[in-house]
């Protein structure tokens, strides 16, 4: 070698194309030559295991590639080790919950016959486990979370949050499926809303690659609309005893909130709203008695009672 790099140098310019193509040339009929010859060695091939997907699911990752000793001619080789699209072995499992493990052994048949042109000595390969469970599906109802939704003062939904699609299907193995709950929350969240909200969620649910939803975001829609907040003082009606006689109590007036559209406002009368105070809700711990809002006009929303309870005096 010293002595052709030698013979470069000394080489006179109109002479080095030739002297560079004879090593070329002689390169090309050693690699050829090398290319005819048989050789024993080890490789790393593609495999592909199939079975009823449409049934079955691998719940740990397969091996994507095997290791085989083999003995082949160079050109068989380097076709098999350098191809672009080397074909994988494919290796079927009938039976996917009774097979627990592969070996070498087992894969050797599939891999011989496979691979034609190579002689196939032995699959090096370390025990393979195999995990797999049944597929299923779940559908599970959706159901609004609006805890979150902040709107602008004197507004309110006017309309049920509706959640599009309502439903969402699941599927992936049993073992995960059955764990999943009935009914999943979506929760919205939108801060300062004084309009009709549409908008689109994601499903918030614990992650699993084996686990996969028929949608992962979903479409939320209600309707929003600016009220007015009134307050109404309405006397309590007096609670009849077993006896026939009145019980007295010193609270005679509660304090009514109550939203109505601007439109509606000013005409509610405390006459329109029926307060009165419930016996079979009467703390004795502290002798206070519940009172109870069971009439109110239609066009008003969200009536609350600001004074709750009254205490009883002896």
């Amino acid at each position: 070698m010293r002595l052709f790099l030698r013979s470069l140098v000394v080489t006179r310019g109109s002479e080095f194309p030739v002297v560079l193509l004879c090593f070329v040339a002689a390169t090309t009929f050693w690699f050829l030559n090398s290319l005819n010859r048989e050789y024993t060695t080890e490789i790393s091939y593609p495999i592909r295991f199939e079975f009823d997907n449409s049934r079955f699911i691998a719940t740990e990752p397969l091996p994507k590639k095997i290791f085989v000793n083999v003995t082949a001619q160079g050109w068989n080789l380097l076709r098999k080790t350098w191809g672009f699209k080397a074909e994988p072995i494919v290796y079927h499992i009938p039976r996917p919950l009774k097979t627990r493990f592969l070996t070498g052994m087992l894969l050797l048949p599939t891999a011989a016959q496979q691979l034609a042109e190579l002689k196939i000595n032995f699959v090096r390969s370390d025990t393979i486990p195999l995990a797999f469970d049944e597929l299923t599906t779940k559908t599970i109802t959706l159901q609004a979370d609006s805890s979150r939704i902040e709107l602008r003062e004197n507004f309110l939904i006017t309309s049920p949050v509706r959640v599009s699609p309502a439903t969402v299907t699941f599927s992936g193995p049993v073992s995960l499926v059955k764990k999943l709950p009935g009914t999943l929350a979506v929760k919205v969240s939108a801060v300062g809303i004084d309009e009709d909200f549409d908008d689109e969620a994601t499903l918030q649910y614990t992650r699993n690659p084996l686990l996969t939803p028929s949608t992962d975001r979903v479409n939320v829609r209600f309707e929003v609309t600016e009220f007015v907040r009134e307050t109404l003082t309405v006397p309590v009606g007096a609670l009849r005893l077993a006896s026939n006689r009145l019980l007295r109590f010193p609270v005679r007036d509660a304090e009514v909130e109550y939203w109505v559209l601007p439109a509606d406002a000013g005409k509610a009368a405390a006459s329109d709203f029926q307060v009165v105070a419930d016996l079979a809700h009467w703390n004795r711990t502290d002798s206070s008695l519940a009172l109870s809002l069971i009439r109110h006009p239609g066009f008003v929303r969200s009536p609350t009672l600001l004074t709750p309870s009254v205490k009883l005096v002896k």
